[in-house]
């Protein structure tokens, strides 16, 4: 599973889910329509948090409706990559409703849940979380280890 293409979904809970960021994109100011990912079938977005960009997706689980959030913090350092690992793995043990992880060259957090049960409240909490996390460590993160920041 990529970090950025959406995969397919079926409907049922997807359409509340959708529902649910809309809702959130709207009492922020913002036109859903205008930060929805061509390629994700109308089930992804983004958006910025200070230096962090957020990417928020439905997609298809075993069990049925997704949401995913990723954002992108930093390629993965040329040098010391081994003390960067034990850096990520360190934060890890800190943080609650997200993980740091990795994807090809680069360093995110991610978080995700099923959307059974998913409650406005607690997406617009998930939302923030991700992004509080990413724009507070992507900064750190690029200067502590020389590493660039993600630009995409």
């Amino acid at each position: 599973m990529g970090i950025f293409g959406a995969q397919k979904v079926s409907h049922g809970l997807s359409l509340e889910a959708k529902a649910m960021v809309d809702a959130y994109f709207q009492r922020r100011g913002l036109n859903p329509a205008d930060h929805m990912l061509s390629d994700a079938s109308g089930l992804g977005w983004w958006l910025m948090e200070g230096s962090a960009k957020i990417f928020i997706f439905v997609q298809d689980g075993p069990q049925g409706a997704i949401l995913r959030l990723t954002s992108p913090l930093v390629h993965l350092p040329k040098q010391n990559l081994e003390q960067f690992y034990r850096r990520l793995l360190d934060l890890n043990g800190t943080l609650s409703s997200c993980a740091i992880s990795t994807h090809e060259d680069l360093a995110l957090v991610v978080a995700q849940r099923p959307t059974f049960g998913l409650v406005q409240e607690e997406l617009d909490d998930l939302v923030w979380h991700v992004a509080y996390v990413a724009d507070l460590l992507d900064n750190k993160l690029a200067e502590e280890f020389g590493c660039q920041m993600y630009s995409g």
